[in-house]
């Protein structure tokens, strides 16, 4: 429903105090200030409200909003919704079909509660023969030929049998998936089960329990490795030749998604299922189909190389990813998890090539990454932060010693040649430090853990974030459950992390205004690492380590607590989106960075971004510091007067 602002001088002074920040109307006098308010009216449209709709009938109104954020997009040739562009407060819409009087040509609908105000189209002609600076800037901004060309190459693009690697991000399982599920029960022989696979045409058998959820699946590999080459008695129940369990996705979830699934699980088949029920299969070659340059190319190019020259020009093709995914609107933690998981290719195969030269290691060890490396975080090019724990049969033995010396010093000249430079800090594997047996790793987390200084917690909180890239993961699990009974009487522990945790406050000064550098290189700028997804990093580590939760990942674990009865959800849900939010910002400035020859940093300037991003920024710290404030009141104790606070 609109309302018009009325005479009133109040009110027209409001809507003219407004107009006088929005291009092209601040070109006005005041008198034609006045005299166009009079002519407009405010209309609010609850969220999700479709305000135009892409079709025959042209606006009839030109928008300009006043408080809150639309979203302009169209649905392509397979049915699925392409944002092109969001407007937020002062921008405008509807200029393009006004102008062209023949077609409204993206559907445009609020984002949240919108409020807009409409100048009718006769007024916004008859502004544009009087004001020929209005004119030339609608005329600018009016690019019809140029849009529909662009929107008909897109939606050409995004055809099925179109462009896959937009695809990819855009498209849902149930779209794409054309293999039926081939099912049996635990007790079919093989003998049956293989006369089933093969009667299905499939190249995989889902063995399901008695309510029809799968336990397990059998592939024609399975047969010729675990029934012809071992000799196994073909009636012999087809349970005892599956794998368990099995990784599965509903119909509606995204393909990219089940993507992330293999390359995390190194799996070929994934079953699609409709309410935990089997219904179909997706497998890599059905992805190959949708893909040219992608995540699982790159994967394969990686896994293919035979020396370090090879595989440090593979792993160039990481710079050509981002943008593509960045482009094709996949998550920021989706992105990272994608460069993460093609990083522990590149690490795996370094260590395959080390085996080579070195021979084997005379005993089992796990090669951990740690930092943002190991919360599968990484943005652009990062340094070295890893470590080596050796089984406890190795200590004290010169040989043992000497060859992960070996090792280390392969590995880490190997990842500087593939582009990641040694951590200035020196926690690295071939730092001896870093290079320990499980008992003294062991040993370290308790003396962390059980004398904590703020010293100490500030050095230790990169290794409160391994996980296991290679090698022996069973040593790993035995120091994360050893760390995890230790962190259970760990009170004074946490406080200390707590006190570490909170330092870094969101820069938001009075009537929630950005708060930015007044002097020196970076004025005018504001740290969003230090500030804005670093405090979200500390808050979800110390929370999860307090709950017992083993992620390592941000978002795993504000994921992980939300499910845990007594936690502030909706909170931990603002964190979430907040994270996801800013860390895609850092991506886009490290991009632009990039793109102009410069090193990525974590710098932005918030005159950059739209009314919208800076009123989603000014959220995003909001949600920081109210998490910032919780975590003061419940881990705060009396030593931090001791910390220097």
């Amino acid at each position: 429903m609109g309302y018009p602002p009325s005479s009133s001088s109040i009110v027209t002074g409001a809507v003219v105090a407004f107009l006088e920040h929005v291009p092209p109307f601040q070109f006005l006098p005041r008198s034609a200030l006045a005299a166009l308010a009079n002519t407009m009216t405010l209309e609010y449209f609850p969220k999700d409200t479709v305000i135009l709709r892409a079709g025959p009938k042209a606006a009839d109104s030109l928008y300009i909003v006043q408080r809150g954020g639309v979203k302009l997009s169209f649905r392509t040739a397979v049915g699925k919704e392409l944002i092109l562009d969001m407007r937020s407060e002062g921008e405008i819409f509807g200029l393009l079909s006004l102008m062209g009087r023949d077609m409204a040509r993206l559907d445009v609908s609020a984002l949240e509660d919108t409020l807009c105000y409409t100048i009718p189209a006769e007024r916004v002609q008859d502004l544009m023969s009087r004001h020929t600076e209005v004119a030339d800037y609608f005329l600018r901004t009016s690019v019809t030929r140029y849009l529909d060309r662009s929107l008909n190459e897109l939606r050409e693009q995004t055809h099925l049998m179109g462009d896959g690697e937009r695809l990819l991000y855009s498209l849902s399982v149930g779209d794409v998936v054309s293999g039926r599920a081939v099912v049996c029960t635990r007790d079919t022989p093989i003998q049956e089960a293989a006369r089933i696979m093969s009667a299905g045409g499939a190249t995989c058998l889902f063995v399901v329990d008695a309510d029809g959820v799968a336990a397990g699946i059998v592939t024609d590999k399975d047969f010729a490795a675990k029934v012809v080459a071992r000799g196994t008695p073909l009636d012999r129940p087809v349970d005892t030749i599956m794998s368990s369990p099995v990784v599965a996705v509903e119909r509606g979830q995204i393909v990219f998604q089940v993507l992330v699934a293999m390359l995390s699980h190194d799996i070929h088949h994934v079953l699609v299922t409709e309410g935990g029920q089997p219904v179909g299969v997706l497998s890599n070659h059905d992805l190959m189909l949708l893909q040219g340059k992608s995540p699982l190319n790159l994967v394969r190019h990686v896994e293919q190389q035979q020396t370090i020259d090879g595989l440090a020009a593979a792993q160039k093709r990481i710079g050509e990813l981002l943008p593509l995914l960045m482009r094709e609107g996949a998550t920021a933690s989706h992105i990272t998890r994608v460069v993460a998981e093609v990083n522990d290719r590149v690490m795996g195969k370094i260590l395959e090539l080390a085996r080579i030269e070195l021979g084997r290691a005379p005993v089992p060890y796990c090669w951990v990454a740690a930092g943002s490396e190991g919360r599968a975080e990484q943005t652009f090019k990062t340094d070295q932060d890893n470590a080596l724990i050796y089984a406890d049969a190795g200590a004290g033995r010169p040989e043992v010693e000497d060859y992960f010396t070996r090792l280390a010093a392969f590995a880490q000249d190997a990842l500087a040649r593939c582009g990641y430079p040694p951590c200035d800090g020196n926690y690295m594997a071939g730092n001896p430090q870093w290079r320990q047996p499980l008992a003294v790793w062991q040993s370290y987390f308790a003396a962390w853990i059980t004398g904590a200084t703020r010293r100490t917690a500030e050095d230790a909180l990169i290794f409160f974030d391994m996980r296991p890239a290679a090698g022996d993961l069973a040593l790993y699990e035995s120091l994360a459950a050893h760390t995890r009974e230790l962190l259970q009487t760990g009170a004074f522990f946490k406080s200390v992390l707590a006190y570490v945790s909170i330092e870094h406050k969101p820069p938001l000064g009075f009537f929630r205004t950005l708060v930015v550098e007044r002097t020196g290189e970076h004025k005018n700028q504001l740290d969003i690492k230090r500030h804005g997804t670093g405090p979200i990093v500390n808050a979800a580590r110390l929370l999860a380590l307090d709950a017992g939760v083993a992620h390592t990942n941000t978002v795993d674990r504000l994921a992980a607590l939300e499910s845990l009865p007594g936690q502030d959800q909706a909170l931990l849900r603002d964190l979430r989106a907040s994270f996801e939010f800013l860390t895609l910002l850092r991506l886009e400035s490290q991009m632009r960075q990039a793109r102009a020859g410069k090193p990525p940093g974590n710098y932005i300037r918030p005159e950059t971004l739209t009314n919208l991003q800076k009123g989603t920024m000014k959220q995003a710290f909001q949600a920081i510091a109210r998490i910032q404030s919780q975590i003061e009141a419940r881990f705060r104790s009396p030593e931090w007067s001791q910390l220097g606070r």
